[in-house]
């Protein structure tokens, strides 16, 4: 060690009287590592190499502050590289093939059949050697892929890609009929839709059940923030809205400036708008206001 106050790993930096990490002033090489204190005195002087070479057994591949130790590939796994003083050991994983200092997969090797009937003669490729076919024209023993020679499991396979299909078309089906479903519920309540806006913010009940779904920032759904936006309110005003949310509901804001631009905006404008943000939940919060409203 170069200093009386400091780590291995830093030095003492006079003009603000504290230790400094060497990395901060000295950057780091592959296949070395720094010296202790990175050879500076307290006072500032250099009094050895910033660096000292990584030793046998361990490596820096420029990532590192200290040498690390080498690891080792372990059977099965095949070693691509040693280790050396700039990169650590290379494993591969069995099955693999080495080339070249890295891991590939294995190549996978082709076979061209050709078979003489008659006047006729058919050449095929093949890859999957695993089964075979004995050429009788040729006497030629050549591997014959397995799927090729099995019908029934290009059968199933075909059934199983046709199935997952149908449960994809299924499901988007369902979804839509939901959806549809909420809005032609909503739909039947002209009385709601045609009521003021304002009639939203007077029913408690129905204004806390869409505060407790809209107002949270949660993944993946949209909020109170998404139908500001939509009401052409500004980025940073949705902004202030949620900073004051522990005072007052943004939702209730949204609302309230709504009714003050736009005074005759009905129910029906709020369930459009929160269809447009798949927020169909809310619509059916909606739904529950009294078919008779007052203004």
């Amino acid at each position: 060690m170069t200093s009386d106050f400091c780590l291995d790993d830093s030095f003492w930096d006079p003009s603000l009287y504290k230790c400094e990490r060497c990395e901060t002033r000295f950057r780091i090489i592959k296949g070395f590592e720094f010296s202790p204190n990175c050879g500076l005195s307290d006072r500032g002087d250099q009094l050895k190499r910033q660096y000292k070479k990584c030793s046998g057994g361990s490596f820096n591949n420029g990532s590192f502050i200290n040498c690390q130790k080498c690891g080792f590939c372990a059977p099965p796994l095949l070693a691509a590289s040693a280790c050396s003083a700039e990169s650590d050991a290379v494993c591969c994983s069995e099955g693999k093939q080495v080339l070249h200092g890295g891991c590939i997969d294995p190549e996978v090797k082709t076979t061209v059949i050709t078979t003489s009937s008659g006047p006729f003669t058919t050449t095929a490729s093949v890859t999957d050697p695993t089964i075979t076919v004995v050429d009788p024209a040729a006497s030629v023993i050549s591997p014959v892929p397995s799927v090729a020679h099995h019908p029934n499991i290009i059968k199933l396979t075909g059934i199983s890609i046709c199935a997952g299909i149908l449960s994809t078309l299924t499901l988007v089906c369902l979804i839509l009929f939901i959806k549809r479903w909420r809005t032609r519920h909503f739909n039947k309540a002209p009385e709601v839709q045609d009521a003021p806006l304002k009639t939203v913010l007077n029913n408690l009940d129905v204004l806390e059940e869409l505060v407790l779904v809209l107002d949270p920032d949660i993944a993946g759904a949209k909020n109170t923030r998404h139908l500001a936006a939509q009401c052409s309110f500004s980025f940073a005003w949705i902004n202030y809205a949620y900073s004051m949310k522990d005072h007052k509901s943004p939702l209730i804001a949204v609302l309230e400036g709504v009714v003050t631009k736009n005074p005759d905006w009905t129910v029906g404008h709020l369930a459009g708008l929160l269809n447009s943000i798949d927020r169909n939940d809310a619509v059916d919060i909606l739904a529950k206001l009294p078919a008779k409203v007052e203004d």
